[in-house]
């Protein structure tokens, strides 16, 4: 994965050695478990590999897109320490991303030929959700339609292809798949509402708060607080560039008009979507229980930043 130079080993090597919660690459191997269907003793060692192979490719995906994320960004921090572009300049920090864009295609096409072809229209959606993004910079009046287009190429068509991934070493139906990748979607969307929740409410994120405020990216929470309370939010949004009083008056607008709450309860609903596609499947409803505690768990460790997302739907 590292090449051997030193002098350009170190960008790379930087950005991969402190993973966050490796979500996309577990959720390979999760996905994996749920069709498994033969005692241990009995599995296939090599078809294993290749899951873990699969899950290595995932989530060196999505650490090409974050050193690609923090320089559109413009961003000094990357979990709590600086980001690749902080200590190595923009060039390198844009040709680390490359380079771990062009070795995660590289394992893809040893897996199979179709593996690639999943990587790479993955990578397009990921673009168009980025681009989508990018083109309503201050743009106050962004919708939660235009918000959930982005939000679902930006990051939930990476957790939506992780959990298919987990279809590699089966004989899985593409019903069975198709499921997977229902519950990655879903997973993803969910999970970028709580992490923009999150940028708003938490100072323990390892990330600048109300970066994506400052950066001009309007979320969930202020889209609906423009919707909400127009004339306390629009002002502010509309003065640029926006100070840091100005920031955090909007989030305080934010907090107070029910906005968190909201978006927290379409996260909600999407987990209860994530959990209803592996739960009612008759290739994964047996093992199903397993996610939902993997899914507690997780949950729990969200919760301790802001309490609107502790909430797990109830066992059906």
């Amino acid at each position: 994965m590292i090449p051997s130079q030193g002098r350009i080993s170190e960008p790379i090597r930087y950005a991969v050695e402190k993973p966050g919660r490796m979500l996309r690459p577990t959720l390979v191997l999760l996905s994996s478990y749920l069709l498994e269907d033969l005692p241990e003793g009995e599995r296939d060692t090599v078809a294993q590999q290749r899951v873990i192979e699969a899950a290595a490719v995932v989530e060196t995906l999505h650490i090409a897109t974050l050193c690609h994320d923090d320089l559109i960004d413009g961003a000094t921090l990357r979990r709590g320490r600086p980001s690749t572009n902080a200590v190595y300049g923009d060039a390198l920090a844009l040709l680390a991303g490359d380079y771990l864009l062009a070795r995660c295609m590289q394992v893809a096409a040893s897996l199979d030929v179709t593996r690639v072809q999943v990587m790479a229209d993955t990578l397009i959606d990921v673009c168009v959700g980025q681009m989508l993004e990018s083109s309503q910079l201050h743009d106050a009046q962004r919708t939660e339609e235009d918000y959930l287009a982005a939000v679902s190429g930006k990051t939930a068509r990476l957790l939506r292809t992780a959990a298919g991934m987990g279809a590699l070493r089966s004989e899985a139906s593409d019903d069975a798949r198709a499921a997977l990748e229902r519950f990655g979607h879903h997973l993803g969307m969910a999970f970028q509402i709580w992490d923009d929740i999150l940028d708003i409410c938490s100072e323990e994120t390892g990330k600048q708060q109300a970066k994506d405020i400052m950066n001009g990216v309007y979320t969930l929470p202020v889209i609906y607080a423009v919707k909400d309370v127009p004339d306390l939010v629009l002002p502010l949004l509309r003065d640029l560039p926006i100070s840091d009083e100005q920031c955090r008056r909007i989030v305080a607008v934010v907090r107070e008009c029910g906005a968190i709450d909201r978006a927290a309860e379409l996260a909600q609903r999407h987990i209860s979507d994530a959990l209803h596609a592996v739960e009612t499947h008759p290739a994964t409803m047996r093992r199903a229980p397993v996610v939902r505690q993997c899914l507690r768990d997780l949950i729990d460790v969200f919760a301790t930043q802001h309490p609107a997302l502790h909430v797990l739907p109830t066992a059906p």
